[in-house]
């Protein structure tokens, strides 16, 4: 029984040395591969801004989106169309609910509204990234 005690932790550490040691020799072929890849001459600017952020964990510094909108205020709009989106739809389902056909309608209003504050950020976005360079 004592052997046992004892033998159990020593092959849990060497289980565990191997798995690690595993994950540092994958580790550094990967960074190996990104470093060799980033040496390439004839690679686009997203393939290279992709690379980088896989090697470093940075994203490349981005300008705000059309007509000087910034990401915090994108991101404001964001949170403001979810609260608003969730909000018409419990309004249109407690119309449903009460039968109240205004209510219902105030609902519909209140999530189409929702709906375009949601999807006003990401437009933006796809905007900007196929606005030609000038």
């Amino acid at each position: 029984m004592e052997l046992v005690l004892i033998l159990v932790p020593i092959f849990v550490f060497v289980l565990l040395k191997m798995i690690l040691d595993q994950r540092a020799a994958a580790r550094a072929d990967h960074v190996r591969l990104l470093e060799e890849a980033l040496k390439n001459p004839n690679i686009d600017r997203p393939t290279l801004e992709s690379l980088t952020y896989q090697l470093t964990g940075n994203r490349a510094p981005r300008n705000g989106g059309p007509g000087g909108i910034g990401g915090a205020f994108q991101a404001v709009i964001l949170a403001v169309g979810w609260l608003v989106l969730f909000t018409g739809i419990g309004v249109w389902v407690g119309g449903e609910m009460c039968h109240d056909h205004d209510m219902n309608l105030g609902g519909i209003v209140t999530s189409i509204i929702g709906f375009g504050l949601v999807t006003f950020p990401f437009a933006l976005r796809e905007l900007e990234a196929r606005r030609q360079p000038q």
